[in-house]
């Protein structure tokens, strides 16, 4: 095995076969009178992705290996040479059968011989003397490469200890003539160039010795950006005085182990991380410590791998793995003690030479390691305590630790890097899904695979699940599987392989959640239920029903399990995943009067929250006589109570709906309680769709005025939406509805609503008569802020159909009664109307102060429509001063952008002449 692989039979070299059966040769060979399971040897042949006749084929080389070895056996008969057990395949060997064996027994005899230079100078030269070219030359499969660069490791750390050897016998000519080639094929290895150094310096070449370390350091600062190690400048210091006489020490002979996973063949994307990570591979004599966290499923591992591998060079004294299995669900996490064990055997340190307590087996691992340059990956720790006795002392090494937990003692007690991994982005799932099932697929049906990547939510092991199931089935096209995932309560069966559950991404998640103590686990669940995308702080602890400080903790502790992810101060997001696998645990695990009591807390807490915003952004007309009293009050300022609403919007909609499927009545009290910040805000798609909900519910419940709120809420949407028939039918159908029911003050508000529409439409006497016949009735039932609101929306009107000076007289009688009652908003818009007013009849001056008046208001009122309006009105009292002009514009046109306003042409028309 040290060359081409070859086998002879009594003295006759026999002809190996196809490339794979030589591979299954090699792994029987190199683990021979071992048992090797038939999936160790399909996965030392084709690695991560055998074919599916990979079984098939494994049974096909070893029956022709058999015909090799004993060709005179009858084709029944048991063979003695390549033996068949329950567990896998057995290649029978005797010692002296194998180069390798043989080459390690000779290196053994000369660690032996250590004290008797020139008798293990014979051991190594028989050693070396095995080998006919590269280990394994030509063998393909995956455990070949890793067997052929151990070999490779080991055979020159042979040479290295023979040459030490022969430097204490004198032989100093010898090594430089040996190792001057060797410095030249290696130019990265230290402790060749040293005992180079060492050889010329002996023979009387000082000048040429200094050249040596001269070449290597500068090789080393411009490849790796590193100086020599601390042997390697000593012994330039020495040789620079003058006062050099080696006396090398022969050790033992040293396996560099070479330990790193497979790569996975369509790694895709993650440069950004790539990039952070090579920033801090270790250019000076200190370790480097790095942490990459994330979500079960989201490719840490795959990570760490591929970037181990592209710097694998860097670290030519070894790169060591081991698993810690802190998330397996079958088996307990490895313990430091037996995790240090295992690197100390990877190093090269006899079992008997390991103690049984852990802080001696810690420190011998740190002596182990002390000036050496190995990259260490530990995957899959629970805990930092798992991790910290396995970080090495003084040393150029580099540490990759993943986990599923955030790990945050490393990185504030022992100074770890830390890499949060979240999901690919679109283009990368995309890349991902190109790479596993071909392009030509993707490029057939883009739009399902655009689909398809955003069902897996973006995360790489769905991803390729997905893609497995594709390439698997090949009359599966990439729309049925999106259509398969689209059903949400079968998604996470579609996720699963089938045949290895521990890939599935149920699987996956399980095993995070099964290391959650009771009360987390809990938690985690319970949010399964909340329908919207983020969920807040005091929201979860309203869901699960413990105190904000109890609730806090949890929280701390599931995204530290990288269960959810805290996306802002207090709010936090499930992934659309791990979501559906919290929502089926909660119909599982949980008891349906527990269920439904988390929800009832839950919708009850929005209710009462909206409830206590809207009443602080509230004018005069909020409908709270249709809402419970306030239980509480959260909200000091409009600005809190509109943040509050305007962060839980999306969320309002969707509980809203919730309450709607659970027969609550909280369905229409929400979007009744958010009424003035849906006109403050002008938050069109969530205002009509909510109270659609509310208009359904309400009716429902049998609760006419309710209804009638949410139908003329629905009108004033579709009024600020520029829909102005649909408004006029909205607003006539409420005003229906509170006639039959004898509402008063709503009919008044109703017919203002009229008046706004035919406003729209520019029926301009209907639209006159209306808002007259709402005026009456707003007195009539003693509404101050009835009659302003009214009177504020004639003065549009009025201005629209060119009376300029009714318009004004109309503006100014709104804003008195505003302002008489301090409603804020009510003269915010009284101000914008006055300020159009006095423009059209060419008071410019006065016009710019009540934009400006209005400004102040509008500013913090949040009201984005009214506060354009206000901007447009500056910019063009502004024309004098051109750049104050432009900025006023283009906010403005900004928002009406986002409005698709009607004036939005004229602000563009006018920025154009301004430019």
């Amino acid at each position: 095995m040290l060359g081409a692989l070859a086998a002879t039979v009594d003295g006759q070299e026999l002809t190996l076969g196809p490339p794979r059966q030589r591979a299954v040769l090699a792994v029987l060979a190199l683990r021979a009178n071992h048992v090797v399971s038939r999936s160790e040897l399909i996965d030392a042949v084709w690695g991560d992705e055998p074919p599916a006749s990979a079984d098939n084929g494994i049974h096909t080389y070893v029956a022709g290996l058999r015909r090799l070895f004993e060709p005179g056996r009858a084709s029944r008969a048991p063979s003695s040479v390549l033996l068949s057990t329950d567990a896998g395949y057995l290649l029978r060997l005797p010692p002296a059968s194998s180069d390798a064996a043989m080459f390690r027994a000779h290196l053994d005899d000369a660690g032996r011989l250590r004290a008797q230079p020139a008798e293990a100078i014979s051991a190594f030269d028989d050693a070396l003397g095995l080998w006919r070219g590269i280990a394994l030359d030509g063998v393909p499969g995956p455990f070949a490469a890793v067997e052929r660069a151990r070999l490779a490791e080991l055979r020159l750390t042979a040479v290295e200890q023979r040459a030490a050897l022969m430097l204490s016998v004198g032989r100093e000519a010898e090594v430089a003539g040996e190792l001057t080639t060797l410095v030249s094929a290696h130019p990265l290895r230290e402790r060749l160039h040293g005992l180079l150094m060492s050889a010329l310096y002996r023979g009387g070449r000082q000048a040429e010795a200094l050249a040596v370390y001269t070449d290597l350091r500068r090789l080393l600062i411009e490849e790796l950006g590193i100086e020599p190690g601390p042997e390697l400048r000593q012994l330039h210091e020495q040789l620079l005085v003058g006062r050099h006489d080696p006396q090398p020490e022969p050790a033992a002979p040293v396996l560099v182990p070479v330990q790193l996973p497979h790569e996975i063949r369509d790694f895709t994307g993650r440069a950004k991380e790539l990039a952070k990570l090579s920033e801090v591979v270790p250019h000076d004599h200190s370790p480097v410590l790095v942490a990459i966290t994330g979500t079960g499923g989201v490719g840490k591992t795959a990570l760490a791998v591929r970037f181990a591998h592209q710097v694998a060079n860097r670290f030519p004294d070894g790169q060591l793995h081991v698993d810690l299995r802190g998330f397996d669900a079958s088996s307990p996490p490895v313990q430091p003690a037996a995790a240090l064990h295992q690197l100390l055997q990877s190093l090269g340190v006899p079992a008997e030479r390991i103690p049984d307590d852990l802080p001696a087996k810690s420190a011998l691992y740190r002596s182990v390691l002390a000036g050496k340059r190995v990259l260490v990956l530990l995957d899959n720790a629970r805990l930092a305590e798992q991790v910290r006795p396995l970080l090495p002392g003084r040393s150029s090494s580099m540490v990759l630790v993943t986990s599923r937990n955030h790990l945050g003692g490393l990185v504030a007690r022992d100074g770890a890097h830390s890499v949060t991994l979240s999901t690919l982005t679109r283009d990368e799932a995309l890349a991902l899904l190109t790479s596993a099932v071909g392009a030509d697929r993707v490029a057939a049906e883009p739009v399902a695979a655009a689909k398809l990547v955003e069902l897996c939510g973006h995360l790489p092991l769905a991803v390729r699940i997905a893609a497995e199931r594709v390439v698997t089935r090949p009359h599966l096209t990439l729309t049925d599987l999106a259509n398969d995932l689209a059903d949400e309560r079968d998604r996470l069966n579609v996720l699963a392989t089938g045949d290895d559950e521990d890939t599935a991404v149920r699987a996956a998640f399980s095993w995070s959640y099964l290391a959650l103590k009771p009360d987390a686990a809990r938690m985690f669940r319970l949010i399964g239920l909340h329908p919207g995308a983020e969920i807040s702080l005091t929201a979860v602890a309203a869901l699960t029903g413990v105190p904000v400080s109890r609730a806090r903790v949890l929280l701390d502790v599931l995204a530290g399990g990288h269960m959810l992810e805290e996306v802002a101060r207090g709010r936090y997001r499930l992934h659309d995943l791990l979501r559906l696998y919290a929502t089926e645990l909660s119909a599982t695990e949980e008891s349906s009067d527990g269920r439904a009591e988390a929800v009832r807390r839950l919708l009850q807490w929005y209710s009462d929250t909206a409830n206590a915003a809207g009443t602080v952004i509230a004018p005069p007309d909020h409908p709270s006589f249709l809402l419970p009293p306030l239980s509480t009050q959260d909200f000091t300022s409009h600005d809190e109570a509109f943040t509050w609403c305007r962060t839980e919007s999306s969320n309002l909609l969707a509980v809203s709906r919730l309450a709607e499927e659970e027969h609550s009545p909280t369905a229409w009290q929400i979007p009744v309680a958010l009424w003035n910040y849906f006109i403050v805000s002008s938050a069109l798609d969530e205002w009509t769709r909510t109270y659609r909900v509310a208009e359904r519910s309400a009716a429902r419940d049998g609760n006419q005025g309710a209804r009638a709120w949410a139908v003329h809420g629905q009108g004033l949407a579709a009024f600020r939406g520029q829909r102005f028939a649909d408004a006029l039918e909205l607003f006539d159908r409420a005003l229906s509805i509170r006639r039959d029911i004898g509402d008063a003050v709503g009919a008044a508000w109703s017919l203002t609503g009229l008046g706004m529409a035919y406003g729209g439409l520019r029926q301009f006497d209907l639209a006159v008569d209306r808002f007259g016949e709402a005026l009456d009735r707003h007195a009539e039932v003693g509404s101050w802020f009835g009659e302003g609101g009214t009177r504020l929306f004639l003065s549009d009107i009025l201005r629209s159909a060119g009376q300029y000076e009714a318009s004004l007289a109309s503006a100014r009688t709104a804003f008195e009664l505003m302002d008489s009652h301090d409603a804020m908003h009510g003269k915010a818009m009284a101000l914008v109307s006055i300020g159009w007013a006095q423009f059209k009849l060419g008071d410019r001056v006065e016009s710019r102060d009540s934009f400006r008046h209005a400004l102040s208001f509008l500013r913090v009122l949040g009201d984005r429509k009214s506060l354009a309006e206000a901007l447009h009105g500056l910019g063009e009292t502004s024309a004098g001063q051109p750049d104050v002009a432009r900025t006023h514009l283009l906010e403005a046109l900004t928002i009406y952008e986002d409005y698709d306003h009607p004036l939005t042409p004229e602000v563009r028309a006018r920025l154009h002449e301004l430019a």
